[in-house]
């Protein structure tokens, strides 16, 4: 190490910059004063370190330590840039430190986000759900809101529409939400008062039901579609409702079909941060299952019974 590292040929280049496991292996080396015990310290061999050391020397020109009574001592911009490495030391020990403690453990529930009527049939379901993904704790996160499962906000979605195509993404399309009018069979459907949707929640419905009321006036809207069910099943009113929900329902008839015009397809959507957890694999597999034995229901194809 007596000899100074040769100087670049260009001065005026930008520096070569230094990849992180060179700065750890620089920085160990300040710290321990010898090649051996800095290798050992890493876990490395003592020629890796050496060849590392000299190759950091080599890409930024400079002479980082001199040889002293068995111990390499750093130069002067050495100690310099050992006072910055032990600062990129302990960044990168907290940057490892804060991604541990967010990853969620093998065992950890699954968090699937869903829209309140598709979350309504997962809670239908979601013992049947557990029990097929292994006995994994499933919570159900309902929202129309689109979390984002590249930041860990979610471990699956189930969304309508439009997944998004972004690197990392999965989505496969496992149904068809369909919709049809409703009202309780001892309520006449020319007198009902009529429940619509605002048309940010669904312009689609709205048109339709307002075709469907022919001038009519609407009582009120409302855009969660599991409190319009309700809302029909309790108040008697009219209103459109997720064919899964009211086809099975003994007390409400199905006006007419279920208009293709409002309908939604349904995409089952993960990402690569949170797929590879046995958990969240297992999760995917038995909703891929769940939707496969309710597309019919989901469809609409299972016909209301006759008025």
């Amino acid at each position: 190490m007596a000899e100074p590292a040769a100087p670049s040929p260009r001065r005026d280049r930008d520096l070569a910059s230094p990849a992180w496991d060179d700065i750890r292996i620089f920085d160990a080396i300040a710290l321990c004063g010898s090649m051996a015990l800095a290798a050992a310290r890493l876990g490395l061999s003592e020629a890796t370190v050496t060849r590392r050391l000299k190759a950091l020397e080599r890409d930024l020109g400079l002479q980082l330590f001199t040889r002293a009574a068995n111990r390499l001592v750093p130069t002067a911009i050495g100690l310099g840039l050992a006072a910055e490495a032990s600062e990129v030391s302990a960044a990168m020990a907290r940057f490892r430190t804060r991604a541990a403690s967010a990853r969620p453990e093998p065992g950890a529930p699954v968090r699937v986000t869903a829209t309140t009527s598709i979350s309504l049939l997962l809670t239908r379901h979601a013992t049947t759900l557990s029990s097929r993904a292994g006995g994994v704790e499933i919570v159900i996160l309902s929202t129309r809101e689109r979390l984002d499962l590249s930041k860990g906000q979610a471990d699956i979605a189930l969304r309508m529409s439009n997944p998004p195509q972004g690197p990392g993404y999965y989505a496969q399309k496992v149904g068809r939400l369909m919709q049809a009018i409703y009202c309780r069979r001892d309520v006449d459907p020319a007198t009902a008062p009529i429940i619509s949707v605002s048309r940010e929640t669904s312009s689609r419905i709205d048109e339709h039901l307002r075709r469907f009321a022919a001038g009519r006036p609407i009582a009120a809207r409302v855009g969660d579609s599991a409190a319009r069910y309700e809302s029909i099943r309790l108040s008697g009113t009219l209103s459109m409702a997720p064919c899964f929900m009211a086809d099975g329902d003994e007390s409400l008839v199905r006006i007419e079909p279920p208009p293709d015009t409002t309908a939604d397809d349904i995409y089952l959507l993960s990402h690569e941060v949170s797929r590879a957890r046995p958990g969240v694999a297992a999760v995917l597999a038995a909703l891929r299952a769940l939707f496969r034995e309710h597309r019919a229901l989901l469809a609409g194809e299972r016909a209301g019974r006759p008025g």
